[in-house]
């Protein structure tokens, strides 16, 4: 194998998918996200260890296990998007990690649309079959678990909303486990299903202010494996409202294996809403008390 990372940036060019376009023609935050996952893949294309030739010349299973972005501007479905993934040094000895910049060009001008940080981790959960690059030797792990210290399972869930429902194949990666993307789109619909149970759901806000919700950050950080058609159980709050135009909220997501709840990943987001259409469309939004006290989680 050849060198699996290096301290050189990748840049590459690509576009959002289509389907992401679901306000009007601008692209939903998970996008971002695929797109940033894009630019560091390709980081290891360049090298020769793509995650299809890394697997089946070793057992290693390229695997996200953690992003951290913030997205200062939007990006249309027609829109060509410039990536740079630069490897930083230091941190988790077990886990990649790689600053992302996205830009998309505006009026003759480059403009950021995403800045943070992307991990990635190297898993074989049924052991090596081949040799590794250098770089990864001894950094393989059997569980993801294991990229953190032993830590006692939490007793119970967390207060909050709580979706449960059976991981589904098309979240998964190398046949059975849960993938970073799975969970990126589990906080996207987990926000969707906490604001309909709180009564401001995305078509009555639509409909009643033309408001749609627009991420402005997001993180999730994978914890531990979830398997196939496991139960995943994901729990959901709005913690804060920023300055009246923005809500936090906080994501954990468990699952009951062999009686013991395992917590396999958290994760946050933050959302304003944005006028929909029409002469302010784009314009920030500015949340009224009722809309704010509805967000806001009461556990009781």
């Amino acid at each position: 194998m050849t060198v699996a990372v290096d301290a050189q940036p990748t840049t590459s060019r690509g576009r959002p998918r289509y389907e992401g376009g679901n306000i009007g023609t601008w692209v939903g935050f998970k996008q971002f996200v695929y797109l940033a996952e894009d630019a560091v893949l390709q980081h290891y294309r360049d090298r020769g260890n793509g995650p299809g030739r890394l697997f089946h010349e070793t057992g290693a299973q390229l695997s996200f296990v953690e992003h951290a972005v913030r997205l200062p501007g939007p990006v249309f479905v027609d829109d060509e998007v410039w990536a740079e993934a630069v490897p930083v040094a230091g941190g988790a000895g077990a886990e990649d990690t790689f600053a992302v910049t996205l830009t998309v060009r505006r009026d003759g001008q480059t403009v950021p649309v995403l800045k943070g940080k992307v991990r990635v981790a190297f898993v074989a959960p049924h052991g090596l079959t081949g040799e590794l690059a250098a770089e990864l030797a001894g950094r393989v792990v059997a569980d993801l678990a294991d990229l953190r210290p032993a830590l006692p399972g939490p007793a119970d869930f967390r207060p909050g909303f709580r979706w449960t429902g059976t991981i589904p194949y098309p979240h998964c990666q190398f046949s059975d486990r849960m993938q970073h993307s799975g969970y990126v789109r589990d906080l996207e619909e987990v926000v969707h299903r906490y604001l309909a149970e709180r009564g401001i759901s995305i078509r009555r806000m639509l409909t009643e202010r033309n408001w749609i919700p627009a991420v402005t950050r997001s993180q999730v950080r994978l914890l531990a494996d979830a398997y196939l058609e496991e139960e995943l159980h994901t729990v959901f709050s709005v913690d804060d409202i920023v300055k009246d135009v923005m809500f936090s909220g906080r994501m954990d997501c468990y699952v009951v294996r062999d009686g013991r709840i395992v917590h396999t990943a958290t994760g946050s987001i933050t959302h304003g809403y944005g006028v929909a259409s029409g002469p302010d469309a784009g314009q920030v939004a500015v949340m009224d008390a009722r809309t704010q006290a509805a967000l806001l989680w009461d556990a009781s």
